[in-house]
């Protein structure tokens, strides 16, 4: 399987373009500041992600260790997120009726779909979602340019969803599982804009 990545609006070739040509002008601190620049972990912190979260589109990312950028040019990313787009379209998942607000205090609402519910935020790892000390979810989240990503693996992707207030869809879940075989470090969910 092969994959590209965008980082900082940057392929890897443009960054290992840049750091040749840093080295070139002799000038390792600035190659080294570029590749540190270009691979830093770009994620939400406590006082960024308060706010309101309102559904942008579905978002499909790559994650290797504590790296995630968007996936580009890969054939099976490009499917999962076909699917979720079609899904999405099903369940109403719009901008009109689908946002997450993070509170101060550590509480949050989501509706997706028009489906509300309250519970606990916390930021580790992972963005971890509480609903009535009931569900759980750990969510890898990304921030980059004001957007917002929130995503889950492939595999887990319909069990979120529906946990969230999504529909549930057979056909959708069970082409995403076949998919999620072939999507090593995919992950897919949510792309968000802060409302102002």
């Amino acid at each position: 399987m092969s994959f590209s990545v965008s980082v900082k609006g940057q392929s890897v070739k443009e960054v290992i373009d840049s750091v040749k040509s840093g080295v070139k002008a002799g000038s390792v601190k600035e190659a080294v500041s570029v590749v540190k620049g270009a691979f830093e972990e770009k994620v939400a912190t406590a006082e960024t992600i308060i706010g309101t979260w309102v559904y942008k589109e579905p978002a499909v990312m790559v994650t290797s260790g504590r790296i995630i950028a968007k996936a580009i040019g890969n054939a099976s990313a490009g499917k999962l997120e076909k699917l979720l787009t079609n899904y999405f379209k099903k369940a109403d998942i719009n901008p009109q009726n689908t946002y997450f607000t993070f509170r101060k205090d550590g509480t949050f609402i989501r509706c997706v779909a028009g489906h509300k519910a309250e519970g606990h935020w916390m930021l580790g790892d992972k963005l971890l979602l509480r609903i009535h000390n009931v569900q759980t979810a750990a969510v890898t989240q990304h921030l980059e340019n004001g957007e917002l990503t929130l995503v889950v693996s492939a595999g887990k992707i319909m069990g979120a969803m529906v946990s969230l207030g999504a529909i549930h869809d057979t056909t959708t879940n069970n082409a995403i599982v076949k998919l999620s075989k072939k999507l090593k470090g995919i992950e897919g969910g949510f792309a968000l804009e802060k409302k102002p």
